[in-house]
């Protein structure tokens, strides 16, 4: 009777255990998304021809931009186009060109140089301050920057300095959407 007692405790023990561990499964399904592939946007920049420098105090073809020498009050211009690829639902950009005068070069020169820039359309119209969506996906659009020489710069201030327009460089960059 003594092993049988432990027998029955035993077994008792080992049940009270078994359903301390055990769980219960409840029913349960998935199913697939569908399609579940997702495709990135694009934003890219390319040049469409090659661009040109124009002395407008003059209106003439500057054909080596190392060799042109400019003078207080001289105002030349670099224009070119360039082709935009946006894509994507919520896809806003900005477009720049950098500033030479931020960049490198003499000075004196620098001080009296200024620097501005335009985006227009195909049709003309500005792009104001440089922005793009998808909506201009495709686009091709046209940028001119100005780089003008102080005429007031007297006596002998930024003689023979350099600008460095090798710098010039035009951006495109993905801004922020906020909802």
């Amino acid at each position: 009777m003594k092993n049988l007692t432990k027998a029955t405790i035993a077994g008792a023990l080992g049940v009270v255990m078994l359903a301390g561990g055990t769980t219960f499964a409840l029913w349960s399904d998935s199913a697939g998304l569908g399609s579940s592939a997702v495709n990135s946007g694009t934003l890219a920049l390319t040049e469409t021809g090659t661009g040109a420098w124009t002395d407008l105090s003059d209106d003439s073809a500057i054909t080596d931009i190392s060799a042109f020498r400019i003078v207080p009050g001289d105002t030349i211009e670099y224009t070119a186009e360039f082709t935009v690829a946006a894509s994507g639902k919520n896809l806003t950009a900005t477009l720049d060109v950098s500033d030479p005068v931020a960049a490198t070069g003499d000075a004196e020169l620098l001080a009296n140089t200024t620097v501005t820039q335009t985006f227009t359309d195909a049709a003309g119209e500005p792009v104001v301050d440089g922005d793009i969506t998808s909506a201009n996906n495709g686009d091709v659009i046209d940028v001119t920057v100005t780089v003008a020489f102080a005429e007031a710069t007297g006596g002998t201030t930024a003689q023979g300095q350099a600008l460095d327009l090798s710098a010039l460089t035009v951006t495109l960059t993905q801004t922020t959407t906020t909802p």
